[in-house]
């Protein structure tokens, strides 16, 4: 159900009470309350917006992975009215949520701090930064991408390998990073486009964004990265290089054995995957709970289930 501003409310209900929907919204300054089962990504296509565009407008949510009925959800300004919902078409990423530059959190910071010193909005900060599921909570040491436009200079000694660059700095010493490397740049690609299919169901032997498995999903997103992985997990599990789980980076992909009855149909046992997307969470499409499909499982290695079938991680990139 919509919500109108506050000078239009009373109208909004009456029309909602004679007409049993709403026939048209406002193109700017409105808001969606959540229903049962409503995830952003349903929310954002609903509304023929970009999951990205949907988020920046609703900073005052701390996990985009859980909404809850009731919630007010923003729609952004770019929400286009019509007479009847228009079919849905799919985002095309824009250069300004592609990473330009990384930066390690320190002591006292927040992303409000750090998009300050880049001279970068808030939420275009956030729009690079998928990985990051709570964008309240960052920690020292944790990696933070920085968009395209934000300030750095490339300083005067570089390897071949990196470029180190600065940002401004409100402190008397301006703090160190280097430039996103080309894996971290496809991993960040990657995460995003896996987070943009958020709420597709569970379908088995799905591969497409009707309904995904676990491994179509994680084949899709890859290819659509321009990486070719096998279809099943088992064969998914033996390429790339391993990855030890004190070296998991985002975009890795982490497999799990004996998940179900025909495990033993393969030599390694595989029958799960999922993609790591940084602070010990994974994105995966799952068949549990009613096949509720494309989620987010946040602290995989203090769950039980998934410690006690952890198979291994993978580098594909």
């Amino acid at each position: 159900m919509k919500t109108k501003p506050m000078a239009a409310l009373s109208a909004a209900l009456l029309t909602f009470t004679s007409m049993g929907t709403l026939a048209a919204h406002a193109a700017t300054s409105e808001n969606y309350t959540v229903q049962p089962g409503d995830t952003l990504y349903k929310i954002a296509v609903q509304e023929g917006v970009s999951l990205s565009d949907l988020e920046a407008a609703n900073p005052q949510l701390s996990d985009f992975a859980s909404i809850f009925p009731g919630e007010l959800i923003h729609l952004p300004a770019s929400t286009v009215p019509t007479s009847a919902p228009a079919p849905a078409t799919a985002p095309s990423p824009s250069a300004a949520s592609t990473p330009a530059a990384v930066y390690t959190v320190q002591s006292g910071d927040t992303l409000y701090k750090i998009a300050t010193a880049a001279g970068v909005t808030l939420s275009a900060l956030e729009a690079v930064n998928p990985q990051i599921s709570n964008f309240t909570s960052i920690y020292p040491g944790e990696t933070v991408y920085l968009p395209a436009g934000a300030s750095v200079s490339t300083a005067s000694s570089t390897t071949s390998a990196t470029t180190a660059v600065t940002i401004p700095s409100t402190a008397a010493t301006a703090t160190a990073v280097t430039a996103v490397s080309s894996t971290s740049a496809k991993a960040a690609a990657i995460i995003a486009t896996a987070k943009s299919l958020l709420g597709v169901p569970y379908l088995w032997g799905g591969n497409t964004p009707a309904g995904f498995d676990c491994s179509g999903f994680v084949q899709y997103v890859f290819a659509k990265n321009g990486i070719t992985l096998p279809r099943e997990s088992h064969d998914q599990a033996t390429v790339g290089t391993p990855v030890a789980e004190s070296d998991l980076q985002p975009g890795d992909l982490l497999f799990f054995s004996n998940t179900d009855a025909d495990a033993s149909l393969y030599a390694n046992h595989v029958t799960h995957v999922g993609i790591y997307i940084g602070n010990g969470a994974m994105i995966e499409s799952s068949s549990s709970h009613n096949g509720e499909g494309v989620v987010i499982i946040q602290n995989v290695f203090a769950n039980p289930y998934y410690v006690s079938h952890y198979y291994g991680a993978r580098n594909v990139m």
